[in-house]
């Protein structure tokens, strides 16, 4: 973690902020997670070990986070966001549940290798590339033909 650390503390002082306990804790709380989690949930993880951090502390931290490339931000919808700590060559996509909330990770070499090309033959220079598929997965699909119900309408 020590290169992460390094990482956050340059972005932190190039940005003109200072590297305060808050933000080296809300670093290392992302890092020892290793799902995909909440700003809540790492906050009440963090008030669980007796850190005295506030919840909009942690909302800013991990866009600062986010922002300097070593967390990734996921919209799912309009009400949920969900955060990951990054690591060199860790790209993948996601498939999210949209009626459990389950997210299923993914990695298609093809796929990565189609966005690439399609973006050298627009002239395109994608800061990231990235895949969300959302719908429903095999657990909520068994479920919802049990019951005989529709699934639900969009976000």
């Amino acid at each position: 973690m020590y290169q992460e650390t390094a990482a956050f503390e340059h972005y932190i002082r190039d940005h003109g902020l200072r590297m305060t306990n808050a933000r080296r804790a809300v670093l290392e709380e992302i890092f020892s997670h290793h799902e995909h989690i909440d700003a809540d949930r790492l906050h009440a993880a963090m008030r669980g070990k007796g850190l005295d951090v506030s919840r909009a502390t942690v909302y800013r931290n991990l866009d600062l986070l986010a922002d300097c490339g070593l967390v990734r931000k996921y919209r799912l919808d309009r009400h949920r966001v969900l955060y990951e700590h990054m690591h060199a060559g860790m790209e993948h996509d996601h498939m999210v549940c949209r009626e459990c909330g389950r997210v299923v990770e993914f990695v298609n070499r093809d796929l990565r290798a189609q966005q690439e090309e399609i973006c050298r033959a627009h002239g395109f220079d994608p800061d990231d590339l990235t895949v969300q598929v959302v719908g429903c997965c095999i657990t909520c699909k068994k479920a919802r033909a049990a019951r005989g119900s529709a699934p639900p309408s969009g976000p």
